[in-house]
């Protein structure tokens, strides 16, 4: 539908802000280009044709799982999320991008042919080389995930049912052509070097050359089932955990902070989760010891695993920080700290606050997200108000005329109540800077081409940050807060408006010049060259309101898990690969801060502190890779 179209861009435009905010240290702003942007930044010409020889083999199986997010982050702007080759932008492109659930559309491509086109790109049709952001290791996680898009767990299911009856006995059960019938040197299935070269066209030639009875009265959907379950053999479906336990350990102790923290863990239990992105994919328990110390052994060393150790004291969770591990450094040590328990909120505040309004004819459509923390020394278990059954934390003004709340990790009801125009969480909200997270979605419908916006706030504000959408004829006025500059992120300007040490009160931001109702948008007239209907909105509001938040929200979770899970360390690279990738990484680090320093999302201090600690490294990257060159003359 048109109108939906026009709103998925403006959700485009936000959850690209956001991922700039939200986690403003944590995630390299050169990424946030989309992929067209930056072909054209880098001019368009023809990228290298496909050579086998330009492509690195893969070590151990791609993990579809580990690519999601650079993919969605990546890819989905172009290809679509689910790979239907719908993305936002692919309305801009010379010639539709590949339609990755189209089994059609890769049937005669090998896994190695959309590495190399990721890794070079495809200029001519304004995709850029990837290799400049991503390690090849990275372009093999996001190449499985988006090679899993065209088939599904059921299909791989009956297709291993297939294999199991007339293929196995040769083949092997694990593909390895060890079956217990194979009489000679047959194909392995799990050998890397081979399989990537090989397409399912190619494989399904070789099986009918080889012993076309096998399959005969099969239908094309049984015989492509069967391939796809091959094709298992050689890199991780995202229906497959890929945990693999290994020979990692991590031990940690259990810390209580105050007089009044508690003395004894939930039936002494310690609870470990491992991590592949944001995905849980496997948990562990142990008892802990009477010294208050804990051990997990035969972990999985992956450096794309990230471990959190949790205990359960008076009914709340507390977690450690993210552990990772790796093959050269298996263990690792971490804390939990517990604390008593308070139902005064005094020492509550918000540490940083990112708010951005997008203006729509006849609608404002609203983000905020907040990082809330807690100066005091115990842990804030809420208090009583009236209209809600149970005690509430956090106490988050929402205008009375909101429509289509939204809110991330919890619902009306459950986690969140709402009261007349208050939002109140129930978690409680343990000591410590930005413990918790709240993000608040919902849309404003207007009258006119003015709104005076009222946002109350109920604790101190450490950062608060304003991104308004900008327009031909849009004048904003915040008197409480500092006019920055005009920022154009995303290819969309916005107002940038910060204030730091707000008190506890209201801050009012006034707009004159938005979007009438049934107006036209100038900026979809300007991307579509034409004043059709995606260019308009007509309010009450629809369930796009919902569709362009959940595009917020995955935004930043996928900017939260690039930043928990950030891989290269001087530590782990030891092949000349590895330092390559570590190189890159560190020149986009860099980059990044520079690009956040220069929004300024941080100091001139902090700054420069980092910026010398990424070049120092850097220096010895190069170092190293001149000495590994030397070595190989």
């Amino acid at each position: 539908m048109p109108t939906v179209s026009r709103i998925r861009h403006a959700a485009l435009r936000i959850s690209s802000i956001v991922l700039v905010l939200a986690v403003a240290f944590l995630l390299p702003v050169g990424s946030l280009l989309t992929p067209a942007a930056s072909a054209q930044d880098q001019g368009l010409r023809e990228s290298p044709p496909f050579d086998p020889a330009q492509v690195t083999i893969p070590l151990t199986p791609p993990f579809a799982a580990a690519g999601r997010s650079s993919y969605l982050a990546n890819c989905a702007p172009c290809h679509g999320e689910q790979g239907m080759g719908d993305g936002p932008t692919a309305a801009d492109l010379p010639g539709p991008p590949t339609a990755f659930a189209d089994p059609a559309a890769i049937w005669e491509l090998s896994p190695a042919m959309l590495f190399h086109t990721t890794k070079f790109g495809r200029l001519q049709n304004m995709m850029p080389p990837w290799q400049n952001q991503l390690g090849d290791g990275e372009i093999w996680d996001t190449v499985a995930y988006a090679w899993s898009l065209h088939t599904s767990e059921s299909d791989a299911n009956a297709g291993q049912a297939l294999y199991a009856e007339s293929c196995a006995s040769c083949h092997g059960e694990g593909g390895a052509g060890d079956g217990p019938d194979a009489t000679r040197e047959i194909n392995d299935f799990t050998d890397l070097a081979t399989t990537t070269f090989r397409s399912q066209a190619e494989w399904l030639a070789g099986w009918q050359d080889a012993h076309g009875d096998i399959g005969a009265d099969w239908s094309k959907e049984q015989k492509d089932n069967t391939l796809e379950y091959i094709r298992s053999f050689s890199y991780i479906p995202p229906w497959v955990s890929p945990y693999r336990p290994g020979d990692g350990v991590i031990t940690g102790t259990v810390t209580f902070g105050g007089e009044s923290a508690p003395t004894e863990i939930q039936d002494g239990l310690v609870f470990l989760d491992a991590y592949l992105g944001f995905d849980q994919v496997a948990t562990f328990t142990t008892t802990l010891g009477a010294d208050n110390t804990f051990v997990f052994e035969n972990l999985g060393t992956s450096s794309d695993l990230a471990y959190l150790a949790t205990v359960v004291a008076d009914g709340i969770s507390y977690s450690s920080q993210l552990v990772q591990l790796s093959a050269e450094q298996p263990t690792a040590g971490t804390n939990v700290n517990i604390y008593g328990v308070t139902e005064s909120p005094d020492n509550i505040r918000v540490n940083r606050l990112h708010w951005i309004l997008d203006s729509q004819p006849g609608a404002l459509v609203v983000a905020q997200i907040y990082l809330l923390g807690n100066s005091g020394e115990q842990t804030f278990v809420g208090q009583t108000v009236e209209g809600v059954d149970v005690p509430v934390t956090a106490a988050i003004p929402v205008p009375a005329d909101a429509q289509e709340l939204t809110l991330e990790n919890g619902s009306l009801g459950d986690r969140f109540w709402r009261v007349g125009d208050m939002l109140y969480d129930t978690m409680p909200i343990v000591p410590g800077d930005s413990t918790q997270q709240l993000i608040v979605q919902y849309a404003l419908p207007y009258n006119g081409t003015s709104y005076d916006m009222k946002q109350g706030f109920e604790y101190p504000i450490d950062s608060l940050s304003l991104l308004v959408s900008n327009l031909p004829d849009l004048r904003v006025d915040v008197p409480a807060m500092t006019f920055d500059s005009i920022q154009n992120l995303q290819g969309s300007e916005y107002q940038v408006w910060r204030q730091t040490d707000l008190a506890p009160g209201q801050v009012e931001v006034k707009m004159q010049g938005l979007l009438e109702r049934g107006g036209v948008d100038p900026r979809a007239v300007s991307a579509s060259g034409s004043t059709g209907d995606m260019a308009t909105v007509s309010p009450p509001m629809e369930s796009w309101v919902a569709w362009a938040m959940a595009a917020v929200v995955a935004a930043i979770l996928l900017a939260l898990v690039g930043f928990a899970l950030q891989r290269g360390t001087l530590s782990t690279a030891t092949t000349r690969q590895d330092l390559q990738t570590l190189r890159n990484s560190l020149l986009t680090q860099i980059a990044s801060i520079d690009d956040v320093h220069a929004l300024g999302q941080m100091g001139d201090t902090e700054w420069l502190r980092r910026r010398a600690e990424l070049k120092a490294q850097l220096v010895d990257v190069m170092r190293r890779l001149e000495s590994s060159r030397s070595g190989h003359k």
